[in-house]
């Protein structure tokens, strides 16, 4: 029960944010995205990637064109690409492929 209700609340406070734009949780295995190191991915209207804290604050607001969850206090994002099916999936699993990607921090600066 303490489950459901802590997901009611992450979707109710991600459309009140603190600001005036709304983002959705991203889907990730027929689900929200989970919480890795306190953030989760988020994504606007325009399916661009951002991350989001635990109350549900953005804390990185979606600019990625797709990023990984946080990982050692870094997330692997990429500004472009294509979205492609996981071959023989029937369109249930999809991958990004990009040809530059790079890490963020947890306020969304580009490190090495």
């Amino acid at each position: 029960m303490k489950r459901i209700i802590w997901y009611i609340c992450i979707g109710l406070l991600l459309c009140s944010c603190g600001s005036s734009k709304h983002y959705e949780i991203f889907q990730y295995d027929n689900g929200d995205d989970y919480v890795s190191e306190g953030l989760y991915r988020i994504v606007d209207r325009k399916g661009c990637i951002g991350y989001a804290d635990e109350t549900g604050k953005t804390v990185i607001r979606p600019r990625f064109a797709f990023g990984y969850p946080f990982e050692g206090g870094k997330a692997k994002v990429t500004d472009n690409g294509e979205r492609k099916e996981v071959p023989g999936s029937d369109g249930e699993y999809w991958y990004w492929e990009s040809e530059v990607w790079y890490y963020i921090d947890k306020s969304g600066n580009r490190i090495q």
